[in-house]
């Protein structure tokens, strides 16, 4: 199960219709693991603290642990559009002042999160 889920997270294909419930919560999951994972990259005083294949069983767990189903959680993961998780990071990294090529501003956003404790700042350490 965990490691369909982590293959659907890489592939990020289906549906786009509106999240909600689980789905939601795992195209925000998915998009802050993404640019955790882009800051990581880019910033060199970060690293992200888990593999993502950890951070998805961790947010398996919690789903879980919250009552949905492994199938609800499997359709979430399926049914997530890569384009929309893709565009949310993209907006929301434009909301945040970066600058497209412009690593300074990205890591000046990763210092912003992990300041807050924001789930992208608990990814990074």
């Amino acid at each position: 199960m965990r490691a369909l889920i982590a293959v659907s997270l890489l592939a990020l294909a289906g549906c786009v219709a509106q999240p909600t419930g689980v789905q939601a919560q795992f195209e925000a999951f998915a998009g802050n693991a993404a640019t955790a994972d882009i800051m990581a990259g880019l910033c060199p005083q970060y690293q992200m603290h888990s593999s993502i294949e950890a951070l998805t069983d961790q947010w398996v767990d919690t789903m879980l642990a919250s009552g949905y189903s492994e199938l609800d959680i499997l359709q979430a993961v399926q049914n997530t559009s890569d384009d929309r998780v893709i565009d949310s990071v993209i907006s929301r990294m434009g909301r945040e002042g970066v600058t497209p090529g412009d690593a300074a501003s990205l890591c000046a956003y990763a210092d912003r999160e992990v300041a807050a404790g924001s789930q992208i700042g608990r990814f990074l350490r």
